[in-house]
C-alpha cells in the first residue's frame, strides 16, 4: 500500500506533463523574411561626362533602357501563388496456399497368422515382435487397425485492399523582397503576410529562388520558383480547437493501442 502511495504523485506529475506536451510546429520557412537594402553612397561633387559614374551594383542604378525589374537586394516581387496538387494510390495484395494429408492403416494381412481351429500359426510369428501373442489379442490389433485412418488438410487465404488519396489548392499573390543576389544572378526572395480580424489571425510566408528572366511586370507564379516553401498557419480560436485538450494529449500520450 505504501509503494502504491510513493508512485501515485509521480505518476500524476508524468501523465499532466505528457498532457501539456505539443507536438513542435517547426516552420518550413526560416529565417528573414525581409530585408532592408544599405544606404546608397553620396552622389560626387563633379559627375564628371554624359553618364554618371554609379555602380551597377548600387541599387540606384537603373538602366535607361530596360524595364525596372527586381534586381537588387531590397526589390520587390509579386509571387502569384496558384499551387494544386492532386495524388491517388491503391494497393492490392492476395495470396493463398492449400495442403492436405493422409495416413491409413492396413493391418488386415494379421488374420492370416490364425490357425485352422483357432490357435497361432507360430511359424508366421517365429523372429516377428509379435510371438507370444495370442489369437484374440493379434485379432484385436487387425480390427483397431482396419479402423485407423488420419486425414489432415489446411488452407490459409490473405486479401488486402488500401487506398489513399490527398488534394490540395492554395491560391492568391503576396509580395516579397529579395534578399540576396546570388553569383549567377537569381534572386533569393522572402515575404510575409500577416491577416488579423478579430481574435483570428493568418499568417503567410515563402521563400524560393527566382530567375530575373522570368519576371513579366515584375512579378512570377510560383511554378517558376525554384526551392519554394510556402506556409500557410493561423493562431486564434480556430488553430486551438484543432489542438487536442490536456486530458485527451494525456489519453494518446499513455495509451497503449
Amino acid at each position: 500500500m505504501s509503494l502504491l502511495r510513493n508512485w501515485t504523485l509521480p505518476a500524476i506529475a508524468i501523465g499532466l506533463l505528457a498532457g501539456c506536451a505539443t507536438a513542435d510546429k517547426k516552420p518550413l520557412v526560416e529565417g528573414p523574411t525581409s530585408i532592408t537594402p544599405p544606404s546608397q553612397a553620396a552622389a560626387p561633387s563633379n559627375p564628371g561626362s554624359l553618364f554618371p559614374t554609379v555602380s551597377t551594383n548600387s541599387g540606384g542604378y537603373r538602366p535607361l533602357f530596360e524595364d525596372r525589374r527586381a534586381r537588387h537586394v531590397g526589390d520587390t516581387i509579386t509571387i502569384v501563388l496558384n499551387e494544386r496538387t492532386v495524388a491517388n494510390r491503391s494497393s492490392n495484395a492476395s495470396a493463398s496456399k492449400e495442403s492436405s494429408a493422409g495416413i491409413t492403416s492396413d493391418l488386415s494381412a494379421l488374420s492370416g497368422l490364425s490357425g485352422n481351429n483357432g490357435t497361432l500359426n507360430t511359424g508366421a510369428l517365429r523372429g516377428t515382435p509379435l510371438r507370444g501373442l495370442t489369437t484374440s489379442a493379434i485379432d484385436r490389433i487387425r480390427q483397431a487397425g482396419e479402423a485407423f485412418n488420419v486425414t489432415g488438410e489446411g488452407a490459409v487465404d490473405f486479401s488486402g485492399k488500401g487506398t489513399s488519396s490527398a488534394q490540395n489548392a492554395f491560391s492568391g499573390t503576396i509580395t516579397g523582397t529579395v534578399i540576396e543576389v546570388l553569383a549567377n544572378g537569381n534572386l533569393i526572395v522572402a515575404g510575409e503576410k500577416q491577416l488579423a480580424v478579430s481574435a483570428e489571425e493568418e499568417i503567410i510566408r515563402f521563400k524560393g529562388v527566382v530567375n530575373p528572366a522570368d519576371l513579366v511586370n515584375n512579378s512570377i507564379t510560383s511554378a517558376k520558383v525554384a526551392d519554394l516553401r510556402l506556409e500557410y498557419r493561423g493562431r486564434g480560436a480556430g488553430d486551438d480547437a484543432q489542438t487536442p485538450g490536456w486530458l485527451a494529449g494525456i489519453l494518446l500520450k499513455v495509451s497503449p493501442f
